[in-house]
C-alpha cells in the first residue's frame, strides 16, 4: 500500500510530440489514457527488416499514416508528481525494501527522438518521487540499454552503404569515429557512450567506472540525460524486448561482463522499456521474454515491475496503417503476464510524469512484499 509520504514535485516541461512517426510509417495522437488490453497470442516474428523510412537530416522523419499527432504539450504549464496530500514531504511508515535495480530499454530508432526528450524530462520527479515514496530505499542501480540489434553505429563507416552514410557519415557528428569499446557495440551492454544523429555524442561520465549509475552518482540527472539521449540512428528492426533480456543474461551480468554489478538478489527489478514501433521485430514471443526476466531474478516474479510506453490504439497511438502493423500488441501481452505489476502507457503521451506516478505506485507495493533471498 502507498506509505503516508506525501509529496509534490514539478517539473518544467517543453516537449512537443507530432506524429509517433518511425520505420515503416509510424503516425499517432496523443491520449490521457488507455484503459483496454490486446487479448493476443503472439509468435515470434523473423529476423526480416521492413522499415525503409528513415530520416536524412535532423528533420523530424515524415510518415505515409493519415493519423496526425497533435501537441497537447505546453511550454508553461508543468508536470506533476502528486502522491496525494498537499504540501511537504512526510517520512514513510516503514523501511520497505532497501535496493532498487532500474533498467531503462529506450528504442533508438529513426523516430524516437521527442520520445526520448520525454522520458528524460519526466525522470527527475520520478527518482525523487521514488526516493521519497521509498525512504530508505537509497541504494539503487539506474541503467540504460536501447534496441538496437546492429551496434550504436556501424563501423567502420562504409559510406557506400546508403543507410549507414545517412547516420554514421552526417555533417553534424562524427559517429563513425567515436572510440567505442565492444560493450558500446553489444545490445543489451549498459549504454555510456551514445553516438549518432540526436544523441548526446559523448562518454557519459558515470562514476565508478561501471556500465550504470548508482544512487551516490553525483549528477544523476545529468548523466541519466547523457546516456539516455541514445539518439535515433539505431537499426530499424527495434528490438527492446531482445536488449532487455540481454541486458539481464548471465553472459553481461556475470563476472567480466559489460552488466557485471547491476542486478543484484537483493533488490527489485523496475524495468521500463519504451518504443512506438507498430511492427513485431523481437525475436522471441512475450511467454519466452517473462521467463528469461524470472529467471534472471531467480524465479522471484514478484520482485519485479515492468513499465511500458508503448503504442496505444484504442487511444489513437498508432502506426500508419502498413501491412504487418500490430502496434504493440506483443509488448501489451508481455505486461499482462505480469499482472498488477505490469502498467501499460501510452507512447505517444506527450508527459510521461502521470504514469511514472502510477508507477511509483506499484514500486512501493512491490517493495512492501519484497524478501530479499535468504
Amino acid at each position: 500500500m502507498m506509505r503516508s509520504a506525501t509529496l509534490i514535485l514539478t517539473l518544467q516541461t517543453s516537449l512537443y510530440l507530432a506524429a509517433c512517426g518511425d520505420s515503416g510509417g509510424r503516425a499517432g495522437t496523443a491520449s490521457a489514457s488507455d484503459t483496454a488490453s490486446a487479448s493476443v497470442t503472439l509468435s515470434s516474428a523473423g529476423d526480416t527488416d521492413t522499415s525503409t523510412s528513415q530520416p536524412t537530416t535532423g528533420a523530424a522523419e515524415s510518415t505515409t499514416g493519415s493519423a496526425t499527432g497533435s501537441t497537447t504539450g505546453s511550454t508553461t504549464d508543468p508536470a506533476k508528481f502528486d502522491l496525494g496530500g498537499g504540501g511537504t514531504t512526510t517520512a514513510p511508515a516503514d523501511p520497505g525494501c532497501t535496493k532498487v535495480d532500474f533498467l531503462f530499454v529506450i528504442d533508438n530508432s529513426a523516430s524516437m527522438e521527442d520520445n526520448q526528450a520525454a522520458l528524460v524530462a519526466s525522470f527527475p520527479g520520478f527518482i525523487a518521487a521514488i526516493k521519497a515514496t521509498l525512504g530508505a530505499s537509497n541504494d539503487y542501480h539506474v541503467m540504460v540499454v536501447d534496441s538496437d540489434g546492429d551496434g550504436r553505429c556501424k563501423q567502420p563507416c562504409n559510406k557506400a552503404d546508403v543507410q549507414v552514410a545517412k547516420f554514421c557519415a552526417a555533417a553534424d557528428f562524427a559517429a563513425c569515429d567515436a572510440q567505442l569499446s565492444a560493450c558500446d557495440l553489444t545490445r543489451g551492454a549498459g549504454v555510456v557512450h551514445p553516438v549518432g544523429l540526436y544523441a548526446s555524442n559523448t562518454a557519459c561520465p558515470i562514476a565508478g567506472g561501471s556500465r550504470y549509475m548508482r544512487s551516490d552518482e553525483p549528477d544523476l540527472q545529468g548523466t541519466f540525460a547523457c546516456v539516455a539521449t541514445v539518439g535515433t540512428a539505431g537499426d530499424p528492426s527495434e528490438r527492446p524486448m531482445n536488449g532487455m533480456t540481454e541486458a539481464l543474461s548471465p553472459a553481461l551480468t556475470g563476472p567480466g561482463g559489460c552488466n557485471e554489478g547491476f542486478l543484484r538478489d537483493d533488490a527489485i527489478l523496475v524495468i521500463t522499456f519504451i518504443s512506438d514501433d507498430p511492427k513485431y521485430e523481437d525475436e522471441g514471443a512475450p511467454q519466452t521474454w517473462y521467463d528469461a526476466v524470472v529467471a534472471a531474478k531467480q524465479g522471484d516474479n514478484e520482485a519485479i515491475v515492468v513499465t511500458g510506453l508503448i503504442p496505444q490504439p484504442l487511444a489513437g497511438c498508432v502506426g500508419a496503417g502498413m501491412a504487418g502493423d500490430i502496434n504493440g500488441a506483443h509488448w501489451d501481452e508481455f505486461i499482462g503476464l505480469w499482472g498488477e505489476r505490469g502498467i501499460k502507457g501510452s507512447v505517444c503521451e506527450p508527459d510521461y510524469a502521470p504514469f511514472f506516478a502510477k508507477a511509483v505506485a506499484i514500486i512501493d507495493e512491490t517493495c512492501d512484499n519484497f524478501t530479499p533471498p535468504g
